[in-house]
């Protein structure tokens, strides 16, 4: 039983990495052609809130779907919506809460290298549903509120992959009180 199960194993990573390699050739996304204006992607983050924010919000990851429109060889327009999820933060006096949030994100993507490859750097703008919540001895409580917030970041990109560190202020008037740094990997998976 073991011996099948190694060899299932080796099997199936031999499989994968054969059909890795054929996509990398097939999938490639360097310049879009004209048949691909714009394109779609997914990215999975890890958020750390700053701050005072971290005194009320736990660690957390996320999934965002992404748009990305390219404008020039180096520039392009960009649109991301997800969901972030965070865990519990105890409060103490046996309170534990939390800060979930729904970004809509509108910005723009710079890379400082050509064929819309290696590093770029994004500013984006939007809007963040802040979904908080406590509990404390089975009662719970939620609300949820929608701040105008503001990002930066910086990443790479090596063919459809990228590599990405965002901070974000989650609501613009408490920008400080706020703060939310994200690093993450993103797949860009179709151009239309």
């Amino acid at each position: 039983m073991k011996k099948a199960t190694i060899a299932l194993a080796a099997l199936f990573c031999v499989s994968a990495s054969a059909r890795a390699e054929s996509s990398r050739r097939s999938t490639r996304i360097d310049s879009p052609t004209p048949q691909q204006k714009f394109l779609v992607g997914v990215d999975g983050d890890f958020g750390l809130p700053l701050g005072n924010y971290s005194d009320v919000n736990g660690v957390g990851g996320g999934l965002m779907l992404t748009g990305e429109y390219p404008m020039m060889p180096e520039l392009s327009l960009t649109g991301r919506v997800g969901f972030q999820y965070h865990s519990d933060k105890d409060l103490g006096l046996g309170v534990s809460g939390h800060v979930h949030s729904i970004p809509f994100l509108l910005g723009a993507k710079y890379y400082f290298m050509p064929e819309r490859q290696g590093f770029f750097g994004a500013a984006e703008l939007g809007l963040f549903d802040l979904i908080a919540g406590a509990s404390s001895g089975g009662v719970s409580a939620s609300d949820s509120q929608v701040k105008l917030g503001v990002g930066v970041g910086v990443g790479y990109q090596m063919k459809q992959w990228n590599a990405r560190v965002n901070l974000h202020s989650q609501s613009v008037g408490s920008f400080g009180d706020s703060m939310m740094v994200t690093a993450g990997v993103g797949y860009q998976f179709a151009g239309f």
